[in-house]
């Protein structure tokens, strides 16, 4: 670390998590711990409405969970607190769970291995791989996700209406069946202009011939449709802040009520006896910082 970088003021960022609403009877919420993404350190939590809790692993994943009982008195608040650093993800990051979140159809590896034939470079492969994609989807929140009641991703074909989830899914699936290294990264992304967001948000991260890329399709697509920007490697493109939560697809946890997978993790979970409930209503706001060195 330079003197010119221990001079400048750090950067301290909170989340804080409203869970409106009566909490379910005898339920328990499971909330992601988030790890170190590129540029983000996690510095602490904190809650409120909350009796019990304990930190979880994930059972097929190196990430990491709170486990919280609600009093039931007032309703449950959580507090993230983070710090924006230089500091790099861990290593574990990429390990990839294999499930249909992840694993391409047989007709979608065939479609990708044909894009990337006569590349030059994983790089100008995944490019490939976005550049069709971007001809397939059309950014929008349809009702169900593009590859619901599939064992695997699908091959798409025409124009579809998809999500950040969806597309992200079907990159990454497309990306890994080429062998490229990818992940999902699910967290939060805050408009420049506001300090709440209505939900989850998610992004890809690669290294392609090791060489670490960001994308974020979904937002490319939907700032070009209404901007007439260019859709173009990175984050932001309409700027924003953003935070990651957790990082995989299809990440499995034990709980008090049994067995939970969840296919995207940034938003708290209900988990009462029968099962997993349904989304609760959240409030979700940013504060930021700058905090003077010592």
């Amino acid at each position: 670390m330079t003197v010119e970088s221990m001079s400048k003021p750090a950067e301290r960022v909170s989340i804080e998590i409203e869970i409106t609403g009566e909490s379910p009877r005898d339920a328990w919420l499971i909330v992601p711990r988030p790890f170190d993404h590129w540029g983000q350190r996690f510095t602490g939590f904190e809650t409120t409405g909350i009796d019990q809790m304990r930190e979880i692993g994930a059972l097929n994943s190196r990430c990491r969970a709170y486990l919280l009982k609600p009093s039931g008195a007032t309703p449950p608040r959580l507090r993230y607190h983070f710090e924006r650093t230089q500091t790099a993800a861990p290593d574990w990051v990429w390990e990839v769970q294999r499930n249909r979140f992840t694993n391409a159809a047989p007709d979608l590896v065939e479609t990708a291995a044909h894009l990337a034939s006569g590349a030059m470079t994983q790089r100008q492969a995944l490019r490939r791989l976005i550049d069709n994609a971007a001809g397939i989807f059309a950014y929008d929140h349809p009702e169900e996700d593009f590859n619901e009641g599939h064992d695997a991703v699908p091959m798409l074909c025409g124009t579809t209406k998809g999500s950040c989830v969806d597309i992200n899914t079907y990159l990454l699936a497309s990306a890994l069946s080429l062998g490229i290294k990818g992940q999902y990264i699910a967290g939060y992304w805050f408009h420049p202009h506001k300090t709440a967001t209505l939900g989850m948000h998610c992004w890809l991260a690669f290294e392609p011939d090791g060489e670490l890329v960001f994308w974020d399709l979904a937002h490319g697509l939907k700032w070009a449709q209404s901007l007439g920007a260019k859709v173009e490697e990175g984050l932001n493109p309409a700027g924003g802040r953003r935070l990651a939560m957790s990082c995989g697809r299809g990440l499995r946890f034990a709980t008090p009520h049994g067995e939970v997978q969840i296919s995207h993790f940034s938003e708290p979970v209900w988990i009462g006896p029968q099962g997993r409930l349904p989304r609760p209503d959240l409030n979700i706001r940013i504060e930021e910082r700058q905090v003077e060195p010592a």
